[in-house]
This record gives C-alpha cells, structure tokens and sequence, in this order.
C-alpha cells in the first residue's frame, strides 16, 4: 500500500510558494513557474530548454552516483538540472562541482528548502528519481501532480505509480528505465529530450500525470480493505 499524498498541500491552484497558479485545463502558469525557477536558480531563462529536476537525499539508496554519471553524459545536449538537497559530503561536493563546471546548466542548492522544493516540482520539465530502491517515494508522486515528468527507475513504489509508455501509451505519465546504472539512465534522459520535442505528447503525459490519484482517502480506503481481508481469514 502506497503513502497518501496531502494534496491540500500539494495543489497547483493554491500552493503559497508558487507565484503563477495553474491547472490541466491551463498550463500557462506552470510555464511561467519553469521561467521563475531558472531566474531563481541564476540559470539562463529560456523556455525552449528542457529543465530536469532533482530533490532529496544525497544517498546511495537514491541513485546519487548514476545520476550523477547521466549527467556528466547528457549535459553535452542543451539541457539544464536544478536541484536541492544534502546529504554525503562526498555527493555534495560532485554536485557542486558539477554546477561549477556547467554554470550555465547546472545550478544546486545545498541543504532542505521546503518552498524551492515545491517550486521545482512545479517549474521542471523532468524529475529525475533514479533509486537503487525506494519502498513507496512521494516525490515523483508530487512531480506528477504538478505535471512534470518523473524519471524514475523500475523500484518498489516507482515502478507502482508512473506509467511508461511500453506499458500504456494511451495512459503514459512518465518514463521508466530497468538497469541500474548511469548509460540507463541517460537513455531515460533522451527519451525525455524527444518528448520534450513534442508539445502534443509532452502535454498528453502531463495530463496524465495531473489526473493520478495518491491522495490519502485512497491509501486509507486500501488499509481498511486490508483489514477486512485480515479479520475475514482470522474468523475462518
């Protein structure tokens, strides 16, 4: 059974840490968030470069070392990563120096930012969540609220809430990728710059995202289905 998300909390019309509001049936203001975001982050504000995302841990668990191998790939393309977090000063320090030797792609905040989280899921294009395992995640659930596109190894809780399009083309909200290791992950990379390159399709995954449903009244419905079916077994 999956965490339940607060979306009280986690809402694109009233969340107080987003200057532009926005919903499925309009997208303008998520657009403008990604322009906020680039400004905040001291990267070029440009709407014709897909924004990637990263939020969390700098851990092992979370895929640290793969993302961190992708990137140094994939930044070859025009692409740029924003990212907060902390954790290994090991880690800490790669991401620093990755932001230093992209300073045009590349920016990271070290350290916990509740609104600059809520602003990257709400401004990216793409968030990456590459975990070696993940028993349910909640930030790729947050991503798809907020119509931007997880990228997220097939683990535990990610595999159960995004949809690849090998799976589903028609309910498709995110990309997945199986081996665990940097070159699968930059492929995951590629297929979201060519999604990225369809405007269609790339508001066809969004939409799908948004309409998915991890709210709390869903995971509690689950528990006591759960319980029911345990009470039942017990009796017999």
């Amino acid at each position: 059974i999956l965490n339940g998300v607060d979306y009280d909390e986690w809402n694109t019309i009233s969340d107080p840490y987003l200057k532009h509001p926005y919903t499925a049936a309009d997208l303008g203001g998520k657009a403008a968030n990604k322009l906020e975001l680039q400004k905040e982050f001291g990267l070029p504000v440009d709407a014709s470069l897909p924004l990637f995302g990263g939020i969390g841990r700098l851990a092992e668990q979370k895929g640290v070392e793969i993302m961190l191998g992708a990137l140094e790939e994939m930044l070859r393309t025009k692409m740029q990563f924003a990212a907060v977090g902390s954790g290994a000063p090991a880690f800490q320090r790669a991401y620093q120096d990755l932001a230093r030797r992209y300073p045009s792609q590349v920016a990271v905040r070290i350290g916990f930012d509740e609104g600059l989280s809520h602003r990257i899921e709400a401004g990216c294009d793409f968030f990456l969540m590459p975990s070696r395992f993940e028993p349910c995640g909640l930030n790729q659930m947050y991503g798809l609220r907020y119509g931007t596109i997880p990228i997220v190894r097939t683990t535990g809780g990610l595999d159960d809430t995004v949809i690849d399009a090998r799976e589903n083309a028609e309910k498709a909200n995110g990309i997945k990728f199986i081996e665990y290791s940097a070159t699968a992950l930059a492929k995951g990379i590629r297929k979201a710059l060519v999604l990225f390159d369809q405007p269609e399709l790339l508001k066809h995954f969004r939409l799908n995202a948004m309409a998915a449903d991890f709210s709390w009244n869903r995971t509690v419905a689950q528990y006591l289905q759960a319980y029911q079916r345990s009470r039942a077994g017990n009796k017999k």
